[in-house]
């Protein structure tokens, strides 16, 4: 019989004591059969326990190929052309961009690739099967990690969304005039929060960000996201790279109105009032710092090219098709307005824009002016 999650951490606090935050986060998200990613159960979608941009529809895929045609032309047309997609869930935008590529963009069908970053097999397994078709046209591959994956000198397209938010996170409150980091502890059959002491790289990480020291406050610190950057920009020699997420710069992520911190616990479309309660079978997320993704990816050699919330990125790629004498499909419209309108991603979520060695002046359309 296999161990359920809860009584494997409840195990390994036993063992070796209280945990840290952050490796409950990995463990309840990406235990190999039983995290809430990895085990491969439906987890988007109205029958899931979020939506996300991808699942209300295809137009997040046609748009995005709209920019990746314009980055080919701008290349001038070059003769092999990657895209790299990490945390691809079941593959629905993958499927969406490269059927938007073979109906739209028959110019890009002869050069392109796919690559995707998947470390769980089960996902992979099912991102095959969903773009089995699509793979008769269209050469797809598939990494375990982004360290495997070496374009060369091979122009890369690289998109990710909702990627980073998933990344674990080091929980801190400031108590009794010091920063506490948050534990995970075991105490008669339940998983309850122990708070020790900062260590001194938890500290240092919270006076970049000038975090409030007022009574109460709560942050979370992500420690992979700057390792990811950095590595993308090594794996990267030349290309466009769009983080799509929910998340802040760093001034509005940390201010002192935002106490309570961004982590959110989620399960069947509810939020959850505790994040340590059913892990492996509730969602957990915090807000992305995209100032550190800029500021890192900056010292890596990447260029910013721009951060724009979906409704005005999405909506300057979509202006031709807008502008066209022939209206759009009215199924297309209501899935333009989920990704754009306020009341659902149109402010909440953002596209962070980031290149390297691009043509000098190049402004892909997706970014602000």
């Amino acid at each position: 019989m296999v161990d359920s999650l809860l009584s494997i951490l409840q195990g390994e606090i036993q063992e070796h004591g209280p945990i840290r935050f952050d490796h409950f986060m990995e463990k309840a998200l990406y235990h190999s059969n039983l995290g809430f990613y990895s085990s491969g159960q439906t987890r988007t979608g109205i029958k899931g326990d979020f939506l996300t941009p991808v699942s209300t529809g295809p137009v997040l895929g046609q748009l995005l190929a709209l920019q990746l045609d314009e980055l080919f032309a701008t290349l001038r047309r070059p003769s092999s052309l990657f895209l790299c997609e990490q945390g691809a869930d079941r593959g629905f935008l993958a499927h969406d961009l490269l059927d938007s590529i073979c109906q739209s963009h028959p110019n890009l069908s002869s050069v392109v690739q796919l690559h995707i970053i998947e470390p769980c097999p089960t996902l992979a397994q099912q991102q095959k099967s969903r773009l089995a078709k699509i793979q008769n046209n269209i050469s797809i591959h598939w990494h375990s990690d982004l360290s495997s994956f070496k374009p060369h000198s091979t122009p890369v397209f690289f998109y990710s969304s909702e990627l980073i938010d998933s990344f674990p996170v080091r929980l801190a409150r400031f108590s009794s005039g010091q920063w506490m980091e948050r534990f995970v502890t075991e105490k008669e059959g339940r998983l309850e929060w122990m708070d020790r002491p900062a260590e001194k790289d938890l500290l240092s990480r919270m006076d970049i960000w000038k975090i409030p020291r007022s009574e109460g406050f709560m942050a979370e610190i992500r420690p992979n996201a700057a390792t990811w950057i950095r590595t993308l920009s090594q794996q990267i020699q030349q290309g466009m790279i769009l983080t799509l997420d929910y998340g802040m710069l760093a001034p509005e992520l940390y201010h002192s109105s935002r106490s309570s911190g961004t982590l959110m616990s989620i399960s069947r479309h509810t939020p959850s009032p505790d994040p340590l309660i059913n892990p492996g079978r509730q969602d957990l997320t915090a807000h992305v710092n995209f100032t550190e993704l800029i500021e890192e990816g900056e010292k890596s050699g990447l260029t910013t090219l721009g951060l724009s919330d979906f409704s005005g990125a999405l909506t300057r790629l979509a202006t031709p098709l807008l502008h066209d004498h022939q209206p759009m499909p009215e199924k297309w419209v209501r899935n333009f307005n989920h990704l754009t309108h306020p009341a659902f991603f149109g402010k909440s979520h953002r596209i962070l824009i980031q290149g390297k060695n691009l043509p000098v002046g190049f402004r892909p359309s997706i970014a602000p002016l």
